[in-house]
């Protein structure tokens, strides 16, 4: 069984290696982004069961899931594939004690064939060519080396493996009416997570990157997410209003807090309208 042989030795990002460092968030912060993105996940699960089936993904499949975050689609993939195993990875030791700790208790609706660890995707420390398929979502926007951490994926990759790559594009997503305090909170976050290494526009990206990588049968699809499906409301819980940046930033409480109250009063506009791109790229190993 896989979950018997992976390493148990841990190794953490350094501060250069990502755009998004949950452990540096104030405890406020990190409790707000904990259920944010568990919000997310839920929300989109949906939509990347879809990505599964196309993938074909299958039982028994050995599946590794990067950035796991809050764990929610981890677990769902641990079901999808059982009695396949599934490794969660990220780079949060808040979040992946976390999630061990859950995994313990007594009673926890936890899948048996999913193990956590604390993990850096430029120096994966796990067995080569162990997984048919690796997953990554919404982890390459915060990455400033790209083509290291696919370098380090490969490796573990079985040959004939599939990656599957989920990401944004700042360009591709879009609201209207648009409140001129959003527009300039979308523009503050733009800069700081690309002086801080990070990608708002890796979306349109990927596909490249994976056939530099090495990858054959590159595919790349976008998958229109809007508020005519999912509603005003549930469409703004998927957005994080800056609050990753606010740590070390207080200046942009004010900013922030503007925003997200003329967002929310759009919710019983008669006309308004939310919508993003999410980019899926897929790809082989040789």
């Amino acid at each position: 069984m896989l979950l018997a042989i992976v390493y148990k030795k841990v190794r953490t990002m350094h501060d250069s290696q990502g755009s998004y460092l949950f452990d540096k968030f104030e405890d406020d912060i990190q409790k707000q982004e904990f259920d944010r993105l568990s919000r997310q996940a839920k929300i989109l699960l949906p939509l990347e069961k879809q990505l599964w089936h196309h993938l074909e993904l299958k039982t028994g499949s050995q599946v590794l899931d990067l950035g796991c975050g809050p764990g929610v689609i981890t677990q769902a993939l641990a079901k999808y594939v059982y009695p396949g195993d599934v490794v969660g990875v990220d780079t949060s030791e808040k979040l992946i004690r976390v999630l061990q700790t859950l995994k313990s208790l007594e009673g926890h609706d936890c899948q048996n064939n999913v193990t956590f660890y604390l993990g850096n995707v430029y120096d994966l420390d796990l067995p080569a060519e162990t997984f048919d398929v690796v997953y990554a979502r919404l982890l390459f926007q915060h990455l400033s080396e790209p083509m290291n951490a696919l370098a380090s994926i490969l490796r573990v990759l079985k040959h004939g493996g599939k990656l599957c790559l989920l990401d944004v594009d700042d360009d591709w997503a879009s609201l209207y009416p648009e409140p001129d305090s959003f527009s300039q909170l979308r523009q503050t976050i733009v800069k700081l997570q690309h002086a801080r290494g990070g990608d708002p526009w890796v979306g349109r990206k990927l596909a490249h990157y994976l056939k530099a990588a090495g990858l054959v049968h590159v595919q790349t699809m976008i998958q229109l997410i809007d508020s005519n499906a999912l509603g005003l409301a549930s469409f703004f819980e998927l957005l994080s209003f800056g609050a990753p940046y606010q740590s070390g930033h207080p200046e942009l409480g004010d900013e922030i807090a503007t925003a997200s109250r003329e967002i929310q009063a759009l919710i019983n506009h008669p006309f308004a309208w939310a919508g993003m791109g999410l980019f899926v790229a897929t790809g082989h190993k040789p």
